[in-house]
């Protein structure tokens, strides 16, 4: 006779009936014990239901147990998991453990409701396309922010430089961009997927870490991960005149072996909404800004007596980044 997994059922009886019961579900003393002695693994894709971690070197498919009842977990996330109780079970999640990191956006910046896009992740690394940087330094700008917020470091890739090199203007264009955010200590990588330029710097970047990589779709985020991941088997959208296809949909941290990292594919957005922040707390998240030691503790920069912001101290572009975000932050309030 099979062996029956009490465990597994008693889950999928309190899944079902969990509107019949109003008994507590905070867990007793010796069942947090229990998980404490569990194996750690590290969640690496959710996709329409599924996880996917790894754990004990292998990548596996996981459930959820009953005690993640109302949690949620997130690329990155590190998670207690049960060990199956034979062949045909699978790896249960029943914790997710604190988080060191974590980048969120918004759906736009009048709404608080965060989305987690990474967790535990060094970095995010944000692919910009040489010739949309306009554009493309909103969206940074917005990431940045968020990077500061959530702990990460930050750093970006301009991708598609040979579309520009034969343009005098535009290559102008890009070395302002890459001294704009190299004055403030962001590590700013000129790639190219198509010929190859600029990707051994940016594999030396990412070597030996958890990497995000954030941006719009088109700029070749996909394109990047096949140079990185060889074995990744990213499909890759036709690119038409505004850009590519969404060519990924769901959020995938995939082991580059060679250079030792994990590197997060991300969905293209469109938007990189900061509804979470006020905007008063929004100069703390600007370097250029924090720690002027100006009269008020919290000085915004916006007219206060006694504000030390001097015309020069910040460049032009970046003070319009900071005045356009707090204002549509202030939109909302």
């Amino acid at each position: 006779m099979p062996r029956i997994d009490i465990e597994a059922l008693e889950d999928e009886w309190e899944e079902d009936h969990h509107l019949l019961t109003r008994r507590s579900r905070e867990l007793s003393v010796k069942a947090k014990q229990r998980i404490e002695q569990m194996d750690v693994a590290r969640v690496v894709g959710l996709d329409r239901g599924r996880v996917t971690v790894v754990w004990d070197g292998e990548v596996v498919e996981a459930s959820l147990a009953g005690t993640m009842r109302g949690a949620k977990a997130a690329v990155g996330d590190r998670v207690r998991v049960r060990a199956p109780k034979h062949d045909s079970d699978q790896v249960r999640i029943v914790e997710v453990l604190d988080r060191e990191t974590v980048l969120t956006r918004t759906a736009d910046d009048g709404v608080d409701e965060e989305r987690v896009v990474v967790a535990n992740a060094d970095q995010v690394v944000v692919v910009l396309a040489a010739d949309y940087l306009e554009m493309g330094t909103r969206f940074l700008d917005r990431v940045l922010v968020a990077a500061s917020l959530g702990g990460l470091d930050a750093a970006v890739c301009i991708n598609k430089a040979d579309l520009v090199e034969r343009d005098a203007a535009a290559t102008a264009a890009l070395e302002e961009v890459v001294d704009r955010y190299e004055a403030i200590e962001v590590p700013v990588r000129v790639t190219s997927a198509t010929t190859g330029a600029g990707l051994d710097g940016l594999a030396e970047l990412v070597a030996g870490t958890w990497s995000a990589f954030a941006g719009h779709s088109g700029v070749g985020k996909s394109s990047l991960f096949n140079h990185l991941v060889p074995d990744a088997d990213h499909r890759v959208a036709e690119t038409g005149r505004y850009g590519g296809r969404h060519t990924t949909v769901a959020a995938w941290a995939l082991h580059a072996a060679s250079i030792d990292a994990w590197l997060v594919d991300t969905p293209g957005v469109r938007s990189f909404g900061l509804g979470g922040l006020t905007p008063n707390a929004l100069v703390e998240h600007f370097p250029e800004l924090r720690g002027l030691g100006c009269h008020l503790d919290d000085c915004t920069h916006t007219g206060e007596p006694g504000c030390r912001l001097t015309p020069g101290m910040i460049d032009p572009k970046r003070w319009d980044a900071y005045e356009r975000l707090r204002a549509s932050l202030s939109e909302r309030e």
